[in-house]
């Protein structure tokens, strides 16, 4: 599934950071039980594109799927991503649903196959309610003497990113980042400030990377927070500009930041536009443009036909 086809800010988010191999390397081997991990072999991870979720369902969730090694045999780790105001007792459901259509593309790739691969089905939460909902799939059913044999079973992995004690967040960086991220969005009151999270970037030996991620962070933040909040991730983008501008380009620097305060006084997407228009007049390329703002390509070469340049 492309990001063009991805409505709501969470799930961006969640697929920027997700289809980073380096966070989902790290997420697996800080979240998953250590019994099962150690098995993994990590050189065979690979970021699979199809995305199982049905049209309908995409307000709400969004999925990855990861392909690996286990013990040497062909397994999945399958990520859920759900992210709405209340939990779901159906989650198992989509899960088994989805799963289901995992293993149907897999005997479809490989014709000869003679088992089904494992698939280890993880749920990544971000709600207001905290997580009640039994991870066991037998649970959906009412109790019935002498039919459990009858009821197929699995257990989920679910991560209550809204909720989590802040030192359960571990591994590295950028996934300490995004969860991190994710919090304050649910409770831009916690203890979790941006400064320290910000910090955190700053830290990055690779600054193209922190340069990369800072921006994927800046456009999240800056499509979920209320008005009374984009004041304070303004005072934080200018200390971080301020005191690790080591980790962006001059002309980065000055556009991300005019573009936050153009987002903040005029609209977003107006600021963007004027931040794109003075952009192309100083030559910089589409790509480098479609960087920084996160406008489509499309409109930054409307833009440059209209302005001649």
């Amino acid at each position: 599934m492309s990001k063009e086809h991805l409505n709501n800010p969470h799930d961006k988010f969640f697929k920027e950071s997700f289809s980073r191999k380096e966070i989902a390397r790290s997420f697996i081997q800080e979240y998953l039980p250590r019994n099962i991990q150690s098995q993994f072999d990590y050189n065979t991870l690979e970021i699979l594109k199809d995305s199982f979720i049905d049209k309908e369902l995409t307000e709400h969730f969004s999925d990855i799927l990861y392909r690996l090694k286990i013990s040497g045999k062909i397994s999945f780790v399958y990520l859920l991503f759900e992210h709405k105001s209340y939990v779901d007792t159906w989650i198992g459901f989509q899960l088994l649903t989805n799963m289901v259509k995992i293993w149907e593309n897999h005997r479809k790739q490989i014709k000869n196959t003679k088992k089904l691969p494992v698939i280890i089905p993880i749920v990544i939460y971000q709600g207001k309610e905290k997580w009640n909902v039994d991870n066991v799939f037998s649970s959906l059913f009412d109790a019935i003497p002498f039919t459990g044999k009858y009821i197929p079973d699995f257990k989920s992995e679910i991560f209550d990113i809204s909720h989590i004690p802040a030192d359960r967040i571990k591994g590295e960086i950028l996934l300490r980042v995004h969860f991190l991220i994710q919090r304050y969005v649910s409770n831009p009151q916690s203890s979790n400030k941006l400064h320290d999270i910000f910090e955190l970037l700053i830290k990055l030996a690779n600054k193209s990377t922190a340069i990369e991620y800072l921006e994927v962070v800046l456009r999240y933040l800056f499509s979920t927070l209320n008005s009374s909040k984009t004041q304070e991730l303004k005072k934080e983008i200018e200390e971080t500009i301020k005191d690790g501008g080591s980790i962006m380009p001059t002309i980065a620097e000055k556009w991300v930041q005019e573009g936050i305060e153009k987002g903040i006084e005029k609209g977003i997407e107006k600021g963007k536009m004027e931040v794109a228009e003075k952009m192309i007049s100083l030559g910089m390329s589409t790509s480098d443009i479609r960087k920084i703002t996160g406008l489509e390509i499309a409109t930054i070469e409307d833009k440059r036909k209209k302005s001649g340049k």
